[in-house]
């Protein structure tokens, strides 16, 4: 069967003027299968259709392939979809809507075709297409509804719909740029299309018009030319649609459109005051120029009153209007053709003999005095001052300067513009004349010129990928560690430059001049927070760069920019913020002083901070479930508060690297810990009591004192919260959500130990040996928190102050003593404390003799198991109380 298919040439036309396009199928019992095969072939087009509308993109073009039978949809974004549209004969019949009128092949069907808001104006129907009535119905059209096809509007979008051989349908939806348009909104103080009606008379002869439009009334007659000369702004959401692509149109609250309003989309790149700071999805609202008869133009004007007052319009955009707050109306102001102005790509203008207009009339400068100089490469455009008043205009140069100067001139209607294409080496005329002859609306024929010379610029300026510099710490000491400073090859310039351009660049350049811009191109007052040097050979540090600084000039290889960070981080004097995007402009001149300039170049960049997460750390070995355990040191102690015993820890102790300059350690003020109804800044202090943040410190970041009576500290063995923020290098401040938290437990590393047998599960005394038994380190040993760490319970040192007082190795031990675990059996005698370590003369040498605890035993008649409590108390009144398992043997 020959399946007839979407026409893709028709399809365009509809997304402009009609309100659906279908196909028609005279061979419906023709072979099915071929339809089949066409399906399954246009499987992996249909998903990438479908991958694209479903990633946010839209329609902008749709266009037959070369060999007629396929349709290519073209979105904003991303590659071409092409879909297959019949079979090799490529006949399909062609159904589309002009002016609401069927068509079918071209031929008009005198099938009238209503649009409506609330319903299609096309529908599928028993099998055939069904158009629309004025009363609401749908008539039938008799066209069997084809195997693929597309139905719908630019305002509501398309539908792509594939049958298969059993009548099943696969839809794909495609919008387009207007039926994705949530929002219009008229920019408050931008509301007014005014415009100005001039009557042209066709008096003035000019023969062979040489401008882009044709002359609208010939000699001796006149006509009526309406052109906007005050325009609104509109802002589109989503700002993603293209506005320029978009059909607009006025309406009343009465949905009356106006005669003669055509309205076309420019961008619009002004700041806006008022409602929206943004200028994303903004756009000028201009009106097309209308010609209008003598006898018309009353009513013309009169169609925008209500009587005495002006009418207020919605823009449309499809089916979306925006609220009703436009006005249109005859602008009272005098608007003439008298001065033209000619601006640079940017939109600057360019100031001719002094003056930044150009009379009608005038010649402005001479082949020896030129008016203006300009750049090479660069386009220039040449518009009216008052731009509503010019109908059309003709740029000119003679063909001697064309051939020198590389003149290119291009004309379209409403943009004139020229540029010069020659580098200057290869110039020897002084100047050229540019011959600028202009027609106004009321048709006055005037011829203006302006005589230009080459600028010594070279090329046009060239923009670098933007650079994100994640600061470093300076080191004024040793500039070998500091590599605090971005960079730019200076290659990509000087490609653009081109052979000749590097050439006549290396050979003119003097200096250069920095300026730094924000994002929205306003200058910084910059003095020494960046310093630029040219290196004829990058080095990783400061010191290397600062050996291989070259002038500006050919050995020039690489520029750095060096960031002082105690300058450019105050806050106070330094315009640099972190995360903002700025731009410096590196503009090059031909003298040491003043000079002309050669070029330029745009290197945009943003600092960034090392998160304080890379400049804080602490050793995972020290951290359970989130939370670091921190176990005293006397030393710590002794630090924080000599002669006076606290329960304090050095922070430092368990990081595995910090920082110091700039930061602050601060305990949590905010959150309960635990059952203690306190917070960590009410359990702890830092460094000196009464304070709950610090300065982070080199060596001990910070001393964390539990507050309390000494033993009894509420806060001990609880989940304290602190916090590290502050500022990088001292100088950036970090963001406040830019912060280290970390927890801590503050513990005795005794208290969360043991003390067990030094050898096997008991300690074995025989019965016989029990009275005046020395319980002590040959028998038992200790361990901490740390089942690697033990140490001697009993006294194993001579206390050098006192002889009969107990002293221990570990200085943290304050004070050993036992209790029987069977007074029956034996008790402890010294009153249950350990005896002091003595010494003795063995074989003539002095040694130690360690402490213990002494029993005094009782006869037992056989063998028995009991326990002996040791407790060591370390010098924060802390505890450990073990049971140790003792045997009193008999017989054994």
């Amino acid at each position: 069967m020959n399946k007839k298919f979407l026409s893709a040439i028709l399809f365009g036309a509809l997304m402009v003027s009609s309100t659906g396009t279908f196909v028609s199928c005279k061979d419906y019992d023709d072979d099915i299968d071929n339809l089949q095969g066409q399906i399954t072939a246009n499987a992996d087009a249909i998903k990438a259709l479908q991958d694209l509308v479903g990633s946010g993109k839209y329609v902008t073009s749709v266009a037959k392939t070369a060999d007629g039978h396929g349709i290519t949809f073209t979105f904003n974004q991303g590659d071409p979809v092409t879909i297959t549209l019949d079979d090799e004969k490529g006949n399909g019949d062609v159904v589309k809507v002009v002016d609401g009128i069927l068509y079918i092949n071209d031929e008009p069907q005198e099938l009238k075709v209503a649009t409506s808001e609330t319903k299609p104006s096309i529908i599928m129907q028993d099998g055939v297409w069904a158009v629309l009535q004025e009363d609401g119905t749908y008539k039938s059209t008799g066209v069997p509804v084809s195997g693929v096809s597309v139905v719908g509007s630019e305002a509501d979008g398309f539908t792509l719909t594939i049958f298969d051989k059993d009548g099943n349908k696969q839809e794909v939806k495609v919008p387009t740029a207007t039926s994705i348009v949530s929002d219009l909104i008229l920019i408050d103080n931008k509301q007014n299309l005014d415009f100005k009606k001039f009557t042209y008379t066709g008096e003035v002869v000019i023969k062979e018009w040489k401008g882009p439009r044709t002359l609208p009334a010939e000699k001796g007659k006149q006509i009526n030319l309406v052109s906007s000369v005050e325009t609104p702004v509109v802002q589109i959401n989503p700002t993603g649609v293209d506005g320029k692509e978009l059909t607009y149109s006025l309406v009343d609250s009465k949905n009356n459109i106006p005669n003669h309003i055509a309205l076309k989309a420019t961008d619009y790149k002004e700041l806006v005051v008022g409602r929206t700071a943004n200028p994303n999805g903004l756009y000028t609202l201009s009106m097309n120029e209308a010609f209008i008869s003598m006898d018309d133009v009353e009513k013309f004007i009169n169609q925008f009153k209500d009587g005495d007052n002006y009418k207020l319009y919605a823009v449309t955009i499809g089916n979306i209007r925006s609220e009703y707050q436009l006005k249109v109306q005859e602008s009272p102001k005098e608007i003439n053709l008298t001065q033209l102005e000619i601006k640079d790509a940017s939109g600057n203008l360019i100031e001719i003999n002094g003056q930044k207009f150009v009379g009608i009339n005038q010649t402005c400068g001479s082949s020896e005095h030129l008016a203006a100089k300009i750049n090479t490469n660069e386009w220039y455009f040449v518009n009216g001052k008052d731009a509503g008043a010019l109908y059309d205009m003709h740029l000119s140069v003679d063909d001697d300067a064309k051939t020198l100067f590389g003149i290119e001139i291009e004309e379209t209607v409403g943009t004139y513009k020229f540029r010069l294409t020659k580098t200057p080496d290869n110039i020897t005329k002084a100047g050229f004349k540019l011959t600028l002859e202009t027609v106004s609306n009321e048709g006055a024929h005037e011829t203006a010129n302006v005589w230009f010379g080459q600028a010594s610029t070279i090329s046009n300026e060239v923009v670098y990928d933007p650079i994100t510099h994640q600061l470093s710490k300076n080191s004024t000491t040793d500039l070998s560690k500091d590599k605090n400073f971005f960079q730019i090859d200076l290659t990509k310039m000087k490609d653009a430059l081109g052979t000749e351009g590097l050439a006549l660049w290396n050979t003119k350049v003097k200096r250069h001049e920095v300026t730094y811009l924000k994002a929205d191109g306003t200058p910084l007052t910059e003095t020494d927070q960046i310093v630029e040097t040219f290196v004829s050979e990058l080095k990783d540090n400061m010191k290397g760069n600062n050996d291989k600084a070259v002038r500006v000039g050919k050995t020039a290889k690489n520029m750095i920019f060096a960031v002082n960070n105690k300058k450019a981080g105050n806050k106070e004097t330094s315009p640099f913020r972190i995360g903002e995007q700025y731009t410096a402009v590196i503009t090059f001149y031909d003298a040491l002083t003043g000079g002309e300039k050669l070029n330029s170049i745009k290197v945009p960049f943003t600092f960034t901070l090392p998160a304080i997460t890379e400049l804080f750390a602490i050793d995972p070995g020290f951290v359970q479930d989130n939370v670091a355990n921190c176990y005293l040191y006397k030393d710590d102690s002794d630090k924080y508060a000599a002669g006076k015993t606290t329960a304090t820890f050095k922070l430092s102790r368990i990081f595995s690297k910090y920082d110091t300059n700039g930061f602050t350690v601060k305990l949590n003020t905010t959150d309960k810990i635990g059952s203690t109804d306190k917070v960590s800044s009410q359990l702890a202090d830092l460094n000196v009591a009464g304070y709950d943040e610090v300065p982070v410190e080199p060596n001990q970041l910070a001393y964390l004192a539990l507050t309390g009576t000494l033993g009894q500290e509420p806060g001990y063995d609880q989940v304290l919260k602190l916090t590290i923020d502050g500022k990088f290098d001292n100088a950036w401040t970090y963001p406040s959500d830019a912060v280290f938290n970390f927890q801590v437990k503050v513990m005795s590393p005794i208290e969360k130990g043991k003390i067990v047998p030094k050898e096997g599960n008991v300690v074995t005394i025989k019965a016989s040996d029990l009275d005046g038994y020395k319980f002590g380190n040959d028998v038992i040993i200790g361990y901490t928190y740390n089942t690697e760490v033990s140490y001697k319970v009993m006294p194993d040192i001579i206390n050098k102050e006192d002889k009969n007082k107990a002293a221990w190795s570990r200085n943290d031990i304050a004070k050993v003593s036992g209790e029987t675990g069977n007074k029956l059996y034996f008790e402890v005698g010294n009153g249950g404390l350990a005896t002091a370590a003595t010494t003795e003369t063995i074989d003539g040498k002095e040694v130690t003799v360690e402490g213990g605890l002494i029993l005094k035993g009782y006869q037992v008649d056989h063998t028995v198991e009991t326990t002996i409590k040791i407790k060591v108390e370390d010098i924060w009144g802390r505890v450990k109380s073990s049971p140790v398992p003792v045997k009193i043997t008999v017989g054994e």
